[in-house]
C-alpha cells in the first residue's frame, strides 16, 4: 500500500496555529490518505475544501517568517474535477486560491500574494505519455495509481510562486527609491534569474512513496 511522501512531522507540527489537535489530525488525514486519479477520473468526481497552508511541508520553507522563526499562513481552497476529455484521456480541472505570505525583496517586510490558478492536469503513468499531452494540459504523473490531494495542492502553489517577491511600487516602502534608482540605471541590461521551479513546471510529478 502507498503512502505519501516523507515529511518533517516536527516542523508541520510546530506550524499547527491556534487550531491545535484538529489542525494536527487533518495534516495525518490529508497528507498519507491517497486517491486514486484515474479512477476519480473514470467516475466523473469532484473533490473540493479548504486545507491549512500550515499543513504543506514543501511550501512552508518558501514563506516569509517572524521573528520566532513562524509564517503566519491562512488557508487553500480548492476544487479538483476530475473527469475525461473529449478526446478520452483522463484529466483533471479547477482551482486552487490562497493567499501566501512572501518577503519583499526590495523592503524585506512580509506582503501577501494572493494565489488563484486554472489547474488542467492531464493524468498520466509515464514520462512518455507525459510529453505526448496537448499544450494546454501539465502532465500529473502518476506511477503507482495513488497520490495525495495535499501533493496536488502544493505543486500548483510552488508553481504560482513569482520568480522574485515584491510589492507593487506604491506599497512597498522602498518603491520611491527603487523608481529613482532604475530611472538612474536606464540602459544597464539585467540578467534574468531562473526559475528554481521550472523543472517543476517541466513534469509535475506528484508520487506518493512506498511503504518500507
Amino acid at each position: 500500500m502507498s503512502v505519501a511522501p516523507a515529511v518533517d512531522e516536527g516542523r508541520a507540527r510546530q506550524n499547527i496555529g491556534p487550531r491545535g489537535l484538529a489542525e494536527w489530525v487533518f495534516w495525518l488525514m490529508s497528507t498519507r490518505e491517497t486517491i486514486e486519479p484515474l479512477a476519480l477520473a473514470a467516475r466523473g468526481r469532484t473533490l473540493e475544501g479548504c486545507l491549512p497552508i500550515s499543513l504543506l511541508p514543501r511550501l512552508l520553507p518558501l514563506l516569509a517568517t517572524d521573528e520566532t522563526g513562524l509564517s503566519k499562513q491562512g488557508d487553500v481552497d480548492y476544487r479538483l474535477e476530475f473527469g475525461v476529455d473529449e478526446g478520452g484521456s483522463p484529466r483533471v480541472t479547477g482551482s486552487v486560491k490562497a493567499t501566501l505570505p512572501l518577503t519583499c525583496q526590495r523592503c524585506m517586510e512580509t506582503m501577501g500574494f494572493s494565489v488563484s490558478t486554472r489547474t488542467r492536469l492531464g493524468i498520466v503513468s509515464s514520462r512518455a505519455a507525459a510529453e505526448q499531452l496537448p499544450e494546454r494540459y501539465d502532465p500529473l504523473l502518476v506511477l503507482d495509481d495513488e497520490i495525495t490531494v495535499a501533493s496536488i495542492i502544493e505543486d500548483e502553489l510552488i508553481l504560482a510562486l513569482p520568480q522574485v517577491a515584491m510589492h507593487d511600487n506604491e506599497k512597498c516602502p522602498q518603491g520611491t527609491a527603487f523608481l529613482n534608482n532604475r530611472e538612474g540605471q536606464e540602459g544597464v541590461t539585467t540578467v534574468r534569474r531562473e526559475n528554481p521551479f521550472a523543472v517543476l513546471s517541466q513534469l509535475k510529478t506528484s508520487q506518493s512513496g512506498k511503504n518500507d
